[in-house]
This record gives C-alpha cells, structure tokens and sequence, in this order.
C-alpha cells in the first residue's frame, strides 16, 4: 500500500505569493505523487496486488481566497488518482490495484493559519 500524504500550503494570495513557493507547493503536493507511484506501481502490478491512497484536500475540489496554488496542487492529487484509476481500468488491472482519494476539509494542524482569515467555512478543530 502506498500513501501520498505530503502538503504544504503558503497561504498567499496569487500577487503576494513567490514563484518558488508555488513551485514548491506543487513539487510536494502533487508531483511528489507521480515520483512515488512510478516508484512502487511496477512492484504492485508485479505481485498483482496493491492499493495507492492518495490524500488531497476539499480544496481541491472547492477553492477558497488565498489557497490558488494549494487548492490547484490538490485538484492535480485529484486528477492524478482518476487517471491512475481509468489507466488500471482500461489495462484491466482494477481487481487487484485499487485507488483511494481522500479529500479531508481544513484541520486545525496550524498548517492554514494564513489562510484561516479568508476560509468561506471554519477550521475544524
């Protein structure tokens, strides 16, 4: 079982944010995900037998004021895991590697503190 569960997060709206932070913030929210199943996908369709859980966010689907980039890096976590999926589908591999997409909405970890002012709906605690 593999487990994509990276992310950082600026909090930083597109004008004040810096352009190697956005490109930090993809390179561990999302592109961190191709590295790794690239890594550990081979093996899984090897032994016919694997399951990648990738963890994105409701932002992902939902974009809030000061989120652009995380909330584009976690719709690409999105893509990611529904075209791995369709890919094992269509080569007929969907019985034995499955795919999980878990989309949590923002948790009180200190990791949106500055976001938390411009969030349409409350941190959970």
């Amino acid at each position: 079982m593999l487990i994509n569960n990276a992310g950082i997060v600026s909090g930083k709206g597109i004008l004040e944010n810096s352009n190697e932070m956005m490109m930090k913030t993809f390179e561990v929210n999302t592109i961190s995900h191709l590295h790794l199943i690239r890594e550990f996908l081979p093996a899984m369709i090897a032994n016919k037998k694997g399951h990648i859980v990738s963890i994105a966010s409701l932002a992902g689907v939902v974009a809030s004021p000061n989120l652009a980039d995380y909330s584009a890096s976690k719709f690409g976590a999105v893509a990611i895991d529904e075209s791995l999926r369709t890919e094992m589908i269509r080569k007929g591999m969907n019985g034995f590697i499955k795919t999980t997409c878990i989309c949590p909405f923002f948790i009180n970890t200190g990791m949106f503190n500055g976001a938390k002012r411009n969030l349409v709906m409350n941190i959970l605690d």
